[in-house]
């Protein structure tokens, strides 16, 4: 089975460093071995700062063992970069530059084309991968989308 997984999660992460950051690559790279076995081998990410650049790496990475894995960046709109660190900057650079496919969705930024973005990722999906802690947040909308159209969820 070459089923896709579209990973949702929040800006903000824990200290790198950090106990809590620590237990988050655990339960990541744990949510992404889940996956694997359940027949994932496409993933895609939304290529924001925080969770999508940690996903994105984490799958690239992966991708050097198991070359049977590709990954897709769903862009919202061209220069969602713009206002990323200079160090977040090139790590989204780097995930472009690797990345299977890039899909820009948008040539320009538009109110709702992040949302927009989200639901093209839950559509083309039949597995997430999600890192929500806050609601109300754009990743627990995703979430909930994601369980609406009965995703199977791994919850981080």
């Amino acid at each position: 089975m070459n089923a896709v997984c579209c990973f949702t999660g929040h800006r903000e992460l824990p200290k790198a460093g950090s106990p809590a950051y620590a237990a988050l690559l655990a339960a990541l790279e744990a949510a992404v071995s889940d996956a694997v076995k359940e027949g994932c081998r496409h993933f895609m990410t939304g290529g924001a700062k925080g969770f999508d650049l940690l996903a994105g790496e984490w799958i690239l990475a992966l991708k050097k063992t198991d070359p049977s894995v590709t990954l897709s960046v769903y862009v919202p709109h061209r220069g969602q970069e713009r206002s990323y660190t200079p160090a977040d900057r090139q790590r989204y650079r780097m995930i472009l530059e690797n990345a299977d496919a890039v899909l820009y969705l948008s040539e320009t930024y538009h109110p709702g084309c992040m949302r927009e973005r989200n639901a093209r990722m839950v559509n083309d999906s039949q597995f997430c991968i999600a890192y929500v802690r806050k609601v109300p947040s754009g990743s627990a909308q995703t979430l909930r989308m994601a369980e609406a159209k009965g995703l199977t969820v791994f919850r981080i």
